[in-house]
């Protein structure tokens, strides 16, 4: 009897226990992924210069000036939160001047800030800029005395076959896909400046010429990115 009455206790406790909460602890949740979160600030001033001067003849000349602060490439990765802020100055800017004939120059001046390319991103995206950004190329004839179509004169000659390409760009957005959540900030409170010139006081022919400037753009990643 005293067996059956123990028996009957412990039974009570254990259904007691276990009604309050007091039986074997539930298993843990699943560890939740990592946040992947990334913040840039890019403060300071940037300058790529190319200069060539003092040429007679110039010919076959590549330029190139490249500024580039607070760029994310992980196109096949996913993030949670990205901030980048980029505040002070890019300069990117190429020169020749010359004193007779000039040809097949190409010259390209290039600013990027806060630039992302992702797959995704959840949470938010916020890309601020204060910093100017100015993209300049020139050719300039700087005169010499000579002859030339039958009198004399200062002045530099014939200019042929010149490609300039100016572009500024800020706060770019690139994604594979948008989730519904995700939330995009873009603020561009500055100047931006792209600038081509080609001085001559003869002939020029063949000249090409771009100057783009890009704030606050979101798109879709492209199969060349």
């Amino acid at each position: 009897m005293k067996t059956i009455l123990a028996a009957s206790v412990i039974a009570l406790m254990a259904s007691s226990a276990m009604a309050r909460g007091w039986g074997p602890p539930p298993p843990p949740p699943p560890v939740p992924a990592p946040e992947i979160n990334m913040n840039q600030v890019f403060q300071g001033i940037q300058a790529a210069l190319n200069k060539i001067e003092g040429g007679e003849d110039v010919s076959d000349i590549n330029q190139t000036a490249l500024n580039a602060a607070n760029l994310i490439n992980l196109p096949d990765e996913e993030l949670d939160v990205v901030t980048q802020a980029a505040a002070g100055a890019q300069l990117a800017a190429n020169y020749v001047n010359f004193s007779e004939d000039l040809s097949e120059v190409t010259q390209s001046a290039t600013n990027v800030l806060n630039s992302l390319t992702v797959e995704s991103v959840t949470g938010s995206i916020t890309q601020t800029t204060t910093a100017g950004q100015a993209a300049l190329n020139a050719v300039e004839g700087v005169g010499s005395y000579g002859w030339k179509h039958g009198k004399g004169g200062y002045g530099s000659d014939d200019i042929y076959d010149v490609t300039q390409t100016a572009l500024n760009a800020a706060n770019l957005v690139s994604l594979g896909s948008v989730s519904d959540d995700l939330n995009i900030v873009q603020t561009f409170t500055t100047g931006q400046l792209a600038a081509n010139y080609v001085g001559a006081l003869d002939n020029v022919s063949k000249i090409t010429q771009s100057a783009t400037n890009v704030a606050n753009s979101i798109g879709a990643i492209t199969t060349s990115e």
